[in-house]
């Protein structure tokens, strides 16, 4: 089994839209500061209503100094709603990965749907924008991920929301975001084994993107 590992940068597409503007984002709140750790919480988005998450905040925070922020989207889900906290999930799974950062990192609960969906879209940038209004975060360091669902997100909201977010990490996920003008670094991972999301579709858009502007890519056992 081989997995490829895929990073460009300022990856310029042959388009510059990728179809539909981004939607719109109510005005980001301030979400209830806490300790280090890892909490499930519930948030009210103007606009939208109740919306679940996880958040961990690192071992030492104390906001006298900025950390990243990790935006993490978790994989699908059986039935019309992911169980309550299952973006909790992601937390879980990545933060071994994400441990050397000391970022915090925020997971929220998809509303229905996948990622692409509107509400999920504003949620997502929603509490992205509210954790660094709560949080002392780097604005340099913002980063969306996720994973197979959850990484077609990452896909999806980095590439429409570039001013936002600083990198993208999808993971084991479908393409989504149509023809992108990427300005961001981007880092894909996906295995040539995966039998759920194919290989070959992911593989071939890197490929092209690293055509159009540049970058490098890898594989590994």
């Amino acid at each position: 089994m081989r997995r490829f590992a895929f990073l460009f940068g300022a990856a310029v597409a042959a388009g510059c839209g990728g179809g539909k503007a981004p939607v719109a984002v109510p005005e980001a709140a301030v979400l209830k500061k806490l300790p280090p750790g890892t909490h499930r919480e519930t948030a009210e988005v103007p606009g939208v209503g109740p919306v679940k998450y996880a958040v961990e905040v690192p071992d030492g925070y104390d906001g006298t100094r900025p950390e990243p922020l990790v935006l993490a989207l978790h994989y699908g889900y059986d039935g019309s709603k992911p169980q309550p906290y299952t973006g909790a999930g992601m937390v879980e799974a990545f933060g071994p990965g994400l441990a050397g950062l000391g970022a915090v990192v925020i997971a929220p609960d998809a509303l229905g749907g996948d990622w692409t969906d509107a509400k999920n879209e504003q949620v997502a940038v929603w509490l992205t924008k509210s954790a660094m209004k709560t949080y002392a975060i780097d604005p340099k360091r913002v980063v969306v991920t996720g994973f197979s669902l959850g990484g077609e997100g990452a896909w999806f909201i980095g590439g429409r929301h570039q001013d936002l977010f600083t990198g993208a990490i999808p993971v084991a996920a479908p393409v989504a975001g149509g023809d992108v003008e990427w300005k961001i670094p981007v880092y894909a991972i996906h295995s040539d084994a995966d039998d759920v999301v194919r290989y070959g579709p992911a593989k071939k858009h890197a490929d092209a993107l690293k055509a159009k502007g540049g970058g490098r890519s890898s594989s590994a056992p």
